[in-house]
């Protein structure tokens, strides 16, 4: 599929975005709901838990004002597997008509920025076994496949400090 590229701006998210993040969250996972939550509530839920994990961390893509995607990246996740602290990557979702438009690649690579800005040398993130799409999108992005639990796939990326 031929990129068309759009102008886009990546921007801090607040807890006021809470809502639009809740319903891209949604209208992003139809066709993967196995891998995700599919009520409201728990997504808040989700949501809540990812800015208290790392607020400064969660960033949104903006097209013409509005939120087009967003990724929760958390700068202080203790991954047992690399036994140390790691960018993990928890979120990223990007509405289906911005796919493919370098909307998710600009999400992934300002999480890595902000990693390298913690001083972390490793990103990982988990994405569901048959989510193909995702899974290639990461491997372009330099994400290698480490290991698995149940369904999930466990990518990590070293980061270039």
């Amino acid at each position: 599929m031929k990129k068309q590229a759009i102008d886009f701006s990546i921007e801090k998210a607040s807890e006021k975005d809470m809502q639009e993040l809740a319903r891209i969250y949604l209208e992003g996972y139809k066709g993967l709901e196995e891998y995700s939550y599919t009520h409201m509530d728990d997504v808040l839920a989700y949501l809540n838990w990812l800015f208290r994990r790392d607020v400064a961390g969660i960033f949104v893509a903006k097209h013409n004002g509005r939120i087009v995607g967003f990724v929760a990246s958390d700068g202080n996740w203790f991954s047992k597997r690399e036994g140390k602290v790691v960018g993990a990557i928890h979120e990223i979702v990007v509405l289906p008509d911005y796919r493919n438009k370098g909307v998710g690649k600009a999400l992934v690579e300002k999480a890595l920025e902000y990693f390298k800005s913690r001083g972390l040398d490793t990103a990982e993130l988990w994405v569901g076994e048959e989510n193909y799409p995702a899974i290639n999108f990461y491997r372009s992005l330099g994400f290698e496949s480490k290991d698995r639990f149940n369904y999930w796939i466990r990518m990590v990326k070293k980061i270039d400090n």
